[in-house]
């Protein structure tokens, strides 16, 4: 490499670590903390994208740790929504063998009430069409972006231009 060509990728790297930091700053919208965070003591374009790379680790382990504690609290909410619905199966059993239709205790009143028959079914596929609702069509987004790519004209949309993105390995 000449010296030419090292001032070059020099100059494209200052340039790139100004936008860098504009584009930070733009997508702080004015949190000075992100802002102070992300760029503290760095002025290079390397040690910019060695920040950025290492908190897109942090947060996508952030994310992570968030998917999995909602998973572990819907499955409680699930458990705690069958353990409700035995105890209501609880009460109306004893309700029946006692012979009572109400008792009015300090926590509630609890009414046993006849449910009217409700419709089980054993073959879907032989239900008549009239008891089915319409549901609105739904875009399938993979195949529309495959009949595009493959030159395909579909009136209503288009291509985008593509891009790029990047790929992290981990060590």
């Amino acid at each position: 490499m000449n010296a030419h060509s090292d001032v070059a990728k020099v100059q494209r790297e200052i340039e790139a670590a100004k936008v860098l930091r504009e584009q930070i700053a733009d997508l702080a919208q004015g949190d000075e903390d992100f802002i102070r965070d992300t760029l503290e003591g760095e002025l290079d374009f390397e040690g910019i994208v060695r920040t950025l790379l290492a908190e897109i680790g942090e947060d996508e382990a952030l994310a992570d740790g968030i998917d999995r504690y909602a998973d572990d609290l819907a499955a409680r909410k699930q458990r705690l929504t069958v353990r409700a619905k035995l105890k209501r199966s609880l009460i109306c059993t004893a309700l029946e063998i006692a012979g009572r239709k109400t008792m009015e205790l300090d926590v509630g009143t609890v009414t046993l009430s006849a449910v009217k028959p409700k419709a089980i079914v054993t073959e879907e596929a032989d239900i008549p069409a009239e008891f089915f609702k319409p549901q609105p069509p739904k875009l399938d987004q993979t195949a529309l972006s495959a009949a595009l790519r493959d030159g395909r004209e579909v009136k209503g949309a288009t291509l985008s231009n593509g891009g790029s993105t990047i790929r992290i390995l981990r060590k």
